[in-house]
C-alpha cells in the first residue's frame, strides 16, 4: 500500500499544492493592484511555499507516524513561525507575502489530495461511500456554484454602492460581512438563484441531452437538441435574472447590458456554458464507465477463479480415491494410513483451499502430505529427490497452485511406468521469487501431447493471478518430463 502510494505521490501529489500557490499568487496580485507580474513577488511566493511542498511530498512517502510528524512540521510549525516573524519583525513583514489565507489554502489542498487518495485505495465502507458521494461531479459543481455565490456576495458587500460601481475589486472584507450581514444575505440569495439556474442548465445537459439524446440518438440529434435548448432557455433565463432586485440600469446579472431578452451576447453566454460543461461531463461519464467496466472485469475474474478452484477438489479427490480403492482391493495394511493422509489433505483443500492466500509454509506442508500419501501407494516403486524452501513462512501465495505439477508427474510419469521411477521436486526462494522444478522420467506414453485438466487449470489460474509475474515451462527435456514455474510472491 505504501509503495503504491509513493508512485502515486511522485506523479500527482503536488498538483493541488501548485494550484493553491497559483491561486494565492493571483489573490496577492489583485490585493496589491499589480498591473504586471513582478519577478520579485514570484520568487518570494515560491520560496515561502517551498516548505509546504517539501513537507507534503515527504509526508506521503514516510510511514504513518513519521508522516504525521513531517506534515505537522511543514503545515503547523512553519506557518506559526512565519506568522510570528511577520508580527515581530517589520523587515520580514515588508517582503513576506505569506498570510493566514495562504496557510488555509495549502492545508485545504493537502487535505483534498489525501482524501482523493483514500477514495482510490480503501474499501467501500459507509464512510468512504459518503466521501465518494461528497466528491461526485454533481456535488463538486454544487459546491463550486455555492462558493461562487458566496464570493460574489462578499465582493458586492465589500464595495460601496456596488450597483453604481462598474469596476469592482475582487477583494472581500470579512469584517463587513458581519457588520452588514443583512446586505450580504440580500446579495447572497440573488446570486444563489443565479447559481441554481446555472446548475439547472448543467443538469439538463448531463441527464437530458448527453444521457438521453447523445447516448441513444447520436451526435446530430445532440447538436440540434442543444441548439434548440439554447434558443428556448436563453430568453427565459434572462427574463428571470432581470427580475432580481440586483439589476439596475448600470448593472445586470446577465451579459447583455441593455436589458434585452434576445440580445446576441446572452445566447453566446449560454452557448459557452454548454460548451464548457459538455466535455467536463463526458470526461467524468467516461471515467465512471471505465470504473464500472473494471469492476465487471474483476468480478468475472473472481468468478472464473472460483470455478477453477472448484475443479481442483474433485480432480484431486478422484485420483486419491482411486489410490484408496487399489489398496483396499489388495487389503493392504497401508489403507488406514492412506485414509488418514487423505483426511489431512481434504481438510486443507476444503478449508485453506478456499482462502485467497496461504503462507508458503502451509502450501509446502500440504505438498509433503501429498508426497507421503503417494509413497504409501507406490511403496518402493518411486524414489524422491526433494528440496524445500527456507523462510517459507514470510511469503504468501494462492493455495493449491503447485500441487498441479506433482499430480501431473505421478499421473503421467510414475503410474503408467512398470519400471523403477523417480521424481525430482525442488522449491527454492530467491528474495520473493519462488522457483519450482519438477522432473520425472518419460513413460512410454507421449507425454508432450498430453494436455490434462491439471496443467490447463494451472496455466489459466497463473494468467489470472500473476499476469506478467510468472513463468511456466513444461515439456520433454533430456528423456525427462520437465516442468518449471516461477512466481513473484507477496510478503506476509
Amino acid at each position: 500500500m505504501i509503495t503504491k502510494y509513493i508512485k502515486y505521490a511522485l506523479v500527482t501529489v503536488n498538483l493541488p499544492l501548485f494550484c493553491a500557490l497559483l491561486f494565492d499568487a493571483h489573490i496577492s496580485f489583485l490585493s496589491l493592484a499589480a498591473n504586471s507580474v513582478s519577478i520579485y513577488m514570484v520568487i518570494v511566493l515560491i520560496i515561502e511555499s517551498l516548505p509546504f511542498f517539501i513537507a507534503h511530498h515527504f509526508a506521503y512517502k514516510a510511514s504513518r507516524y513519521k508522516s504525521v510528524l513531517i506534515w505537522l512540521l511543514g503545515f503547523g510549525c512553519y506557518p506559526v513561525l512565519s506568522l510570528t516573524l511577520s508580527t515581530q519583525s517589520t523587515t520580514f513583514d515588508s517582503w513576506s507575502l505569506f498570510n493566514t489565507q495562504s496557510w488555509e489554502l495549502y492545508i485545504l489542498a493537502s487535505t483534498a489530495c489525501y482524501i482523493n487518495y483514500v477514495l482510490k485505495i480503501r474499501n467501500k465502507t459507509r464512510s468512504i461511500q459518503f466521501l465518494v458521494k461528497l466528491f461526485s461531479l454533481n456535488m463538486v459543481i454544487a459546491l463550486l456554484l455555492f462558493g461562487w455565490a458566496v464570493i460574489m456576495a462578499g465582493v458586492f458587500n465589500s464595495v460601496q454602492d456596488p450597483n453604481d460601481n462598474q469596476s469592482l475589486n475582487a477583494i472581500i472584507d470579512i469584517t463587513n460581512i458581519f457588520v452588514e450581514s443583512g446586505t450580504f444575505f440580500n446579495f447572497l440569495w440573488q446570486f444563489l438563484i443565479v447559481a441554481m439556474l446555472i446548475g439547472g442548465v448543467y443538469s439538463l445537459n448531463r441527464y437530458g441531452l448527453i444521457r438521453q439524446i447523445l447516448a441513444k440518438q447520436g451526435i446530430l440529434a445532440f447538436i440540434t437538441a442543444t441548439l434548440i435548448s439554447i434558443i428556448i432557455i436563453t430568453p427565459a433565463f434572462a427574463s428571470f435574472l432581470l427580475w432580481l432586485p440586483l439589476n439596475t440600469p448600470n448593472i445586470t446579472l446577465f451579459p447583455g447590458d441593455q436589458h434585452q431578452l434576445f440580445a446576441p451576447i446572452n445566447y453566446q453566454w449560454l452557448f459557452w456554458l454548454f460548451a464548457i460543461t459538455t466535455p467536463l461531463i463526458l470526461v467524468f461519464e467516461r471515467q465512471q464507465q471505465d470504473k464500472i467496466l473494471i469492476q465487471i472485469a474483476q468480478q468475472q475474474t473472481q468468478t472464473e477463479l472460483k470455478l477453477l478452484q472448484q475443479q481442483i477438489n474433485p480432480h484431486f479427490l478422484f485420483n486419491t480415491l482411486n489410490n484408496l480403492y487399489s489398496l483396499t482391493l489388495t487389503k493392504s495394511d497401508d489403507a488406514p494410513n492412506l485414509v488418514m493422509q487423505l483426511s489431512n489433505l481434504l481438510r486443507y483443500t476444503v478449508y485453506e483451499g478456499q482462502k485467497e492466500h496461504v503462507t508458503l509454509a502451509q502450501e509446502s506442508n500440504y505438498l509433503k502430505d501429498y508426497i507421503a500419501l503417494q509413497q504409501i501407494r507406490s511403496h518402493d516403486k518411486c524414489t524422491f529427490d526433494l528440496k524445500w524452501p527456507e523462510h517459507d513462512d514470510k511469503f504468501t501465495l494462492p493455495p493449491l497452485l503447485i500441487i498441479m505439477l506433482l499430480e501431473n508427474a505421478f499421473k503421467h510419469g510414475v503410474e503408467p511406468s512398470i519400471d523403477q521411477s523417480y521424481i525430482r521436486f525442488h522449491m527454492q526462494l530467491n528474495n520473493n521469487i519462488l522457483s519450482v522444478v519438477c522432473q520425472n522420467p518419460l513413460s512410454s506414453h507421449k507425454q508432450n501431447t498430453i494436455s490434462g485438466l491439471g496443467l490447463e487449470n494451472l496455466r489459466r489460474r497463473l494468467a489470472l493471478l500473476y499476469p506478467e509475474k510468472h513463468t511456466l515451462v513444461t515439456g520433454p527435456k533430456d528423456n525427462l518430463w520437465h516442468a518449471e514455474m516461477t512466481l513473484e510472491l507477496t510478503p506476509c
